[in-house]
């Protein structure tokens, strides 16, 4: 079952792109870091990262073109996506694995190159529970 799509923006200007879609769009945020910021309207997401993070895959590291796009798809099961995408022979750029900020996510493409991070949400670390807003 699918949970969630948003757009992420990779930007070295996270302060100045979050302003923007706080102030023109009535953004809040709903998860914040120095490298990303997840930000809220209603029902619409959209989300800010540091193209430079080393979570991204050295094919889309640095990238800053919004043709680069990153699209998240968070779902309830992201081991059965996993064995889909290997079995597919789908092209995985980073491997499944769990992140301290509250993803068990891997990351593939489409097939025109845009990356595809396939997430399911597990509870954070206390280290990075503390950026989470109530």
């Amino acid at each position: 079952m699918l949970n969630s799509v948003y757009a992420v923006i990779r930007s070295k200007y996270i302060e100045d792109t979050c302003r923007f879609y706080e102030q023109h769009f009535k953004f809040e945020r709903s998860f914040s870091t120095d490298w990303y910021v997840n930000l809220k309207s209603g029902e619409y997401e959209l989300a800010v990262l540091d193209p430079d993070h080393p979570s991204i895959p050295d094919k889309f590291r640095g990238r800053t073109n919004g043709a680069e796009s990153l699209l998240n798809f968070e779902i309830d099961d992201v081991d059965a996506a996993y064995r889909e995408f290997t079995e597919s022979r789908r092209p995985i750029h980073l491997e499944l694995r769990d992140e301290p900020w509250g993803q068990r996510h891997f990351i593939s493409e489409d097939p025109n190159g845009i990356a595809i991070d396939v997430i399911e949400i597990i509870p954070p670390s206390a280290e990075f529970l503390a950026h989470y807003s109530e």
